[in-house]
């Protein structure tokens, strides 16, 4: 009776063990968690960060090439200022021609008479070498989303260019005269008051930079002029002066380093 009992005990006890250990494997579990990254190498946009280094990779055809600073205020405010080298203004030539004529330009000639200038037009690169000049730029900009220095702005900016060239002096007589004497200086300068609608791309590290600006132009500028009078010993060289004031229209692109 007593061993009887036992074997039972021992029964009950191993099917017991076996049912708790079914219903233990039943309800566990393991979880497995993959550690996802929320940030990314090549991470598009970069905001947050205060100052913006560029150049202008189509200033050549102006004549311009400045480094360019843009500084945040605050997350709608910022203030860019620009200096640079400059030499021929390609764009000044081709749009200009070089007749010189019918462009607005009021021209004053060192000759109170009627005398023809025989130095070349402004805009005549024949004779005419560039020499290195110097430029600035001021620009407040007004960003139209709390973004910093990225996204779609508008500024109001004041451009100072001088321009400098060098021309060889006439000489010879009325009838043979040529332009290979010694050289002449000359220079242009040109302030520009305008209006920029653009947008700037913050990416990593890169920025990349599009507008279109207008406004107006003011040109000031001196030239070697030379004349003959009645006589190949009324001869007349000197200085002349001209200005213009015209509307301005320019498509700007800029790329640059944000820190």
């Amino acid at each position: 009776m007593l061993l009887l009992m036992s074997v039972c005990f021992l029964l009950h006890s191993l099917t017991n063990s076996y049912g708790q250990s079914r219903k233990n494997l039943r309800d566990s579990s393991t979880i497995i968690i993959f550690n996802q990254s929320t940030t990314s190498t090549y991470k598009k946009k970069k905001t947050g960060e205060d100052n913006v280094v560029k150049i202008a990779p189509l200033g050549f055809v102006s004549g311009t090439f400045p480094i360019l600073y843009e500084r945040r205020i605050t997350d709608f405010f910022s203030v860019q200022a620009s200096a640079g080298i400059t030499n021929k203004n390609y764009s000044r030539s081709l749009i200009q021609g070089t007749d010189g004529n019918g462009n607005n330009v009021k021209m004053q000639y060192p000759w109170s008479d009627s005398r023809t200038d025989l130095s070349a037009n402004i805009y005549d690169f024949t004779d005419r070498t560039p020499k290195m000049g110097y430029m600035f730029s001021i620009q407040p900009r007004l960003y139209f989303e709390s973004e910093g220095l990225d996204g779609s702005f508008m500024g109001i900016s004041y451009n100072y260019y001088r321009y400098n060239f060098s021309i060889p002096g006439i000489t010879g007589g009325m009838s043979s005269y040529k332009q290979n004497g010694a050289p002449k200086d000359e220079h242009e300068n040109i302030t520009d008051l305008m209006v920029h609608f653009g947008h700037q791309e913050l990416y990593d590290r890169l920025s990349v930079e599009w507008s279109t600006d207008l406004g107006i132009r003011n040109v000031k500028g001196e030239k070697y002029a030379a004349g003959y009078g009645s006589s190949s010993s009324d001869f007349i060289e000197g200085s002349a002066t001209y200005k213009q004031t015209v509307f301005n229209f320019n498509i700007g692109l800029k790329v640059g380093y944000h820190f």
